[in-house]
């Protein structure tokens, strides 16, 4: 790996030691070349590490634990790359529900008992009401209410990244 390695840098830093030679004898100076935009990967681990900080911060300051965000990482059913998901503990509790009351049923021989329609206006209420509790408490909290702009900078240039690289291709 080491010497896969030693190798790539070589072939790069080959055609640049070309361009230094190749300059111009009255400019000693190379030619500056910024490139805009973020390493993928890099804009991910950054955001991946403001989220942890910001809704641990919310954890810490909000009125009521059901509205305590945590972030996990899961593989979707049918695929082993797993996705990065944030939510709020009253939707965690929901879905766990759900599929609780889906295992008895069928283990019983029973009906379907979820109710879909009113799981949905459950979770409706209850996000509304975790939306209005960060208002209130990015409202009385700085830092937070900083965190979260920034959050929300790095998710918006994460986005047009991503369309960005989808057109090119």
């Amino acid at each position: 790996m080491r010497t896969l390695c030693l190798v790539v840098l070589l072939g790069l830093g080959a055609p640049a030691l070309g361009q230094e030679a190749a300059a111009p004898q009255g400019s000693s100076e190379l030619e500056e070349l910024i490139v805009s935009g973020r390493r993928p990967e890099n804009l991910r681990i950054e955001i991946e590490r403001l989220e942890n900080a910001v809704y641990a911060r919310f954890n810490q300051l909000n009125s009521n634990n059901e509205f305590d965000v945590y972030c996990y990482e899961q593989a979707p059913t049918g695929s082993n790359i797993p996705v990065r998901t944030c939510a709020p503990n009253f939707v965690a509790r929901t879905e766990s529900r759900a599929g609780e009351t889906m295992v008895r049923d069928g283990r019983d021989k029973a009906g379907n008992n979820n109710n879909p329609a009113e799981q949905r206006m459950n979770i409706e209420r209850k996000n509304r009401e975790f939306v209005e509790e960060i208002q209130r408490v990015a409202r009385a909290d700085e830092q937070l209410l900083r965190g979260l702009a920034r959050l929300d900078e790095l998710k918006q240039l994460q986005t047009s990244e991503t369309e960005r690289r989808r057109r090119e291709r």
